[in-house]
């Protein structure tokens, strides 16, 4: 090898160890500042607050469950004498006013029956459409919730006095008898007020208050739909879900809201720094509250000092 080659080969080799040097010094220096960024942080967060948190959507909701009547605008028809009813229409089948419903036989032969009013056909009576046909709520108390129904023996012949069938009135809004224990109402209930119903997971869809009490440690409350609902036809004693007021939107833990010059808001992580975010607050519900001013991706401290 001459003279020439050697210094090259050594001068490739300086180069290549001064080159590794470089990139190890590169890195050591990353590495100590993506640390002292991490302790800053962490000396930042800590002057502040100990959590830190991505904020989350949700909603926060003042509802109960409870048990409720259904009330309805029935007539019945009773049975003046032992006998069999033989119905021409078909079960929660729609009739006008003076329409065959069908023939009452007994041992005097067969009686044609015919619609006094107009709206649902149902042989599904209960033995409770005269006790809830014009309930009066002042004279009402949670007795009445211990009801029994009584239904027909099919195949038995039905006797004086009880219902042979009825017809439900379709043009005139569903109503719920509901009672509710006051001790879990932390929160306000009044007449005209709008609240959702929820039976067996399904949402039933707005309905009114109309009308309430308070007694025997319960809420009593008369709840009025806005149309008349068929799928609570053949219900009288439903388990119901009311919720009184639904909001959506941040969610943040109380102790995270603070007050600075006269604004309400909330201490953000933005990179290193430490940002005060204006904030209003919609809804406050067992220690947590929804805000607005907000975004997805914000970083919030959720117990800092003021």
């Amino acid at each position: 090898m001459s003279r020439r080659m050697a210094r090259l080969e050594r001068r490739v080799k300086k180069m290549t160890i001064i080159k590794a040097v470089m990139v190890l010094c590169l890195a050591v220096l990353a590495l100590g500042f993506i640390y002292q960024l991490g302790v800053n942080t962490r000396s930042t967060i800590s002057k502040l607050g100990q959590d830190i948190k991505a904020v989350e959507y949700g909603v926060l909701e003042d509802k109960l469950r409870g048990k409720a009547i259904v009330l309805r605008k029935e007539e019945v028809v009773l049975a003046e004498s032992e006998g069999h009813f033989e119905n021409m229409l078909k079960e929660k089948e729609r009739t006008p006013k003076g329409s065959l419903l069908g023939y009452y036989m007994n041992s005097q032969g067969k009686t044609p029956l015919r619609a006094a009013v107009s709206g649902i056909f149902t042989c599904n009576t209960d033995g409770l459409e005269e006790v809830f046909r014009d309930v009066n709520l002042q004279s009402i108390t949670p007795e009445v919730f211990k009801y029994k129904t009584t239904h027909k023996i099919e195949g038995q012949p039905t006797q004086a006095g009880q219902a042979v069938y009825k017809i439900v009135d379709s043009l005139h809004p569903t109503r719920l008898l509901v009672h509710l224990p006051l001790d879990e109402i932390n929160f306000d209930v009044e007449v005209k007020q709008k609240v959702n119903i929820y039976f067996e997971g399904k949402d039933l869809g707005k309905a009114e208050i109309i009308e309430m009490k308070k007694d025997f440690g319960e809420l009593l409350i008369i709840i009025e739909f806005d149309g008349f609902r068929e799928d609570l036809l053949s219900q009288r004693y439903i388990e119901i879900e009311v919720v009184f007021d639904s909001q959506e939107g941040y969610i943040i833990p109380e102790k995270a809201l603070i007050e600075r010059e006269g604004k309400k808001g909330i201490y953000c992580l933005n990179g290193e720094d430490i940002t005060f975010k204006p904030v209003n607050v919609i809804k406050t519900k067992d220690g947590m509250l929804i805000v607005k001013g907000l975004n997805e991706n914000d970083m919030l401290l959720t117990n800092p000092s003021d």
